[in-house]
């Protein structure tokens, strides 16, 4: 470790961690849904998450201080990231597709760049910044390198568009909230354990509104699935979060996202799945590592 460190940053580390472990989460989520729901998906790895977050803040963090601001910025980012952030991904999946919805949602790292620089003051240098537009543009190539992405752009205006889009505005929003929250008290156990919970329960509320086919099942072989990838995804958010205590979000939110690049890896040795493994998905995978070097090379 101390190797890496030497020409790595430890919070670009832990970003790129919490990536490849979300990854982890996210074949498990695949094989889980099946035989189940996003919706069912959704809140069994969130109901983890915040329990795992209380838990572990229970044992390592001071329970005796709580600042009441802390409490309530950390309550801002699950409403917005958790809850409305999963609400738009779900709805946009249902509407456009997978690929496509992911495609334009690609673009968090840029606006949680943006609102760093307006809302925290952070100062990214040039190489960040071109980092992080790498990365996104990877991101997008491999997207459309490994599906067949509907192109009907008046189609997306009209019906879908607009879910994807905001969901990566607030995806990147959240980190902010996280940050305000830090301000007053560092305890990213206890912001987890807050966020993922009121998370769920806006959820529960939008229920009504949300596309056909969230009805909450599972069957025994998804439930397994949802429950090891809520472990995975629980070590995912602890890396996130930890790295926020004492790293700009405009080096941790873009080495987040290499999830995509690794996706294609896990899904090939664990769903034994053949990708289309073509020209486009070889440079998005070249472009992204040059984006994540610039990010992290000290």
């Amino acid at each position: 470790m101390s190797v890496f460190l030497t020409y790595f940053g430890l919070p670009q580390l832990l970003g790129l961690c919490s990536s490849v472990l979300f990854s982890i989460t996210l074949v498990l989520l695949r094989q889980g849904m099946r035989t189940s729901t996003p919706l069912t998906a959704v809140l069994t790895i969130n109901s983890i998450v915040s329990l795992g977050g209380f838990i572990a803040s229970f044992l390592y963090e001071d329970w005796g201080n709580i600042i009441p601001m802390a409490i309530f910025w950390f309550g801002c980012m699950g409403l917005i990231g958790a809850g409305i952030g999963a609400i738009c991904r779900m709805v946009a999946v249902v509407r456009m597709d997978l690929s496509s919805s992911t495609l334009v949602a690609s673009t968090t790292p840029i606006w949680g760049a943006l609102f760093a620089i307006f809302f925290l003051g952070e100062n990214p240098t040039i190489k960040v910044l071109i980092g992080t537009l790498l990365i996104v543009v990877g991101v997008c190539i491999l997207t459309i390198g490994r599906e067949n992405v509907e192109t009907d752009f008046k189609h997306w205006f009209r019906t879908a568009l607009i879910f994807p889009i905001v969901a990566s505005v607030v995806y990147a929003i959240a980190p902010i909230f996280t940050k305000y929250g830090y301000f007053y008290q560092k305890t990213p156990f206890l912001a987890l354990g807050v966020s993922f919970g009121l998370g769920n329960v806006l959820l529960l509320l939008a229920k009504p509104i949300l596309p056909k086919g969230n009805a909450i099942y599972a069957p025994f072989k998804s439930l397994v699935c949802f429950v090891i990838g809520g472990i995975f995804n629980t070590a995912a958010a602890f890396s996130f979060m930890y790295a926020l205590t004492f790293g700009d979000v405009t080096l941790i939110l873009p080495m987040s996202r290499f999830t995509p690049l690794w996706v294609v890896l896990f899904s090939s040795i664990f769903l034994r799945k053949i990708e289309n493994i073509n020209f486009m998905v070889v440079f998005a995978a070249i472009t992204v590592v040059c984006g994540g070097l610039l990010i992290s090379l000290k």
